[in-house]
């Protein structure tokens, strides 16, 4: 729902949007905006039916223009694509032609969902103000800071080797297994990390649920090394569940409902984030995952 909206929303804003929906196994992005049956999904660009991955865009005119690439998941070679599939796709994404591409990554920890989150420029998280979504935000974000310091090891090196099947309760430890494994390994992590920094935005927030986001960001930043700016909050509202009945996005729907009123917000937000990744990099588009 948040990121239909959100690319709905660029999209209006004058941007060139792409959504690509990478949740494997559970995609359903389509549906938000009323394609029940797409003629093309992701799984022909796995399979190899199409080349060019824009030719299973889906161009809802309607939405400025806003493009939808369907996701896949409805075979056991897509849902389990190999490591040279997902390489292949993570090249076409790069080739997309647009300002900007979201990622819809969906929920989990497995490594298409990790690899997915940290390929891109920007990263955002969208978690619930309740315990245990919290808990799994907590535990996809240290998942994540660990895949992002492999980046900084050869896939085969034995610091590598050790992060992949070692636990971690801070990380303090990494590093300091990391050092003691490689001397120097340290340094290489750390600058990994220094760039990392995923967004926030917390979903269907209530007074009753509201979520200590100071002491999240806390927690976050003393265990594992790391920032989580805040992007936007999406209040409870009951019209949201009356727009993904009608299969519209709620902000076309009910343009003036709370939640409407902060995505138009958080989306203005992220349009600025964007334009200021943009100015500083030579890549282009630019990829935002959630």
């Amino acid at each position: 729902m948040i990121i239909a909206n959100l690319a709905m929303l660029l999209a209006k804003s004058g941007k060139r949007v792409c959504l690509v929906d990478l949740d494997i196994g559970g995609a359903d992005a389509h549906i938000l905006f009323g394609l029940f049956n797409p003629r093309k999904t992701l799984t022909d660009f796995i399979t190899r039916k199409v080349d060019d991955i824009q030719e299973i865009a889906h161009t809802f005119y309607a939405h400025n223009g806003l493009q939808l690439i369907p996701g896949t998941g409805n075979t056991l070679q897509t849902a389990n694509m190999n490591f040279q599939e997902k390489m292949r796709l993570l090249k076409a994404i790069d080739n997309i032609d647009a300002d900007i591409v979201l990622l819809d990554v969906g929920a989990g920890t497995s490594y298409h969902a990790l690899d997915f989150f940290m390929h891109s420029d920007i990263q955002i998280c969208v978690t619930l103000p309740d315990p245990t979504s919290i808990m799994d935000l907590y535990n996809f974000l240290q998942l994540a800071t660990i895949r992002k310091m492999l980046t900084s090891f050869l896939s085969k090196s034995e610091v590598a080797n050790i992060l992949k099947t070692t636990s971690f309760s801070s990380l303090k430890e990494v590093f300091e297994l990391a050092e003691q494994t490689s001397p120097g390994s340290r340094t290489l992590a750390q600058e990994a990390l220094q760039y990392f920094h995923p967004l926030l935005i917390v979903n269907r927030d209530s007074e009753n649920g509201r979520l200590n986001k100071g002491k999240l960001k806390n927690m976050v930043r003393k265990y594992l090394g790391i920032e989580i700016p805040e992007l936007g909050e999406i209040p409870e509202d009951h019209q949201v569940q009356l727009a993904l009945k009608a299969f519209l996005p709620i902000s076309e729907l009910y343009p003036k409902s709370l939640s409407s009123l902060a995505l138009i917000n958080t989306a203005e937000k992220l349009a600025k984030i964007s334009d200021l990744f943009a100015a500083h990099a030579s890549a282009s588009p630019a990829t935002i995952s959630a």
